[in-house]
């Protein structure tokens, strides 16, 4: 069974996890008024989703259940191609 989650950095770590096909390699942290999230290599496509549809509903969803004075925002961190 799942419980409610207040805390929009477990939130968005909740929501992160049931996308991507590696759970145990998902982290998020908040900065400031960003909540970052880390995923697995070759997981950033599965996030993003198709025509970015998977962040930004995750996106609203964090925003939706945070306090609206915080004015959150979610940001995939993906490593940087040389």
């Amino acid at each position: 069974m799942w419980a409610m989650k207040n805390d929009p950095v477990d939130l968005t770590l909740f929501l992160a996890q049931c996308v991507v096909d590696q759970p145990s390699l998902v982290r998020a942290s908040k900065r400031g008024n960003v909540v970052v999230v880390r995923v697995g290599p070759g997981e950033e496509g599965r996030l993003i989703g198709r025509q970015g549809r998977v962040i930004q509903a995750i996106r609203t969803l964090v925003r939706s259940a945070s306090d609206p004075r915080e004015r959150l925002n979610v940001d995939l961190d993906a490593p940087r191609k040389a």
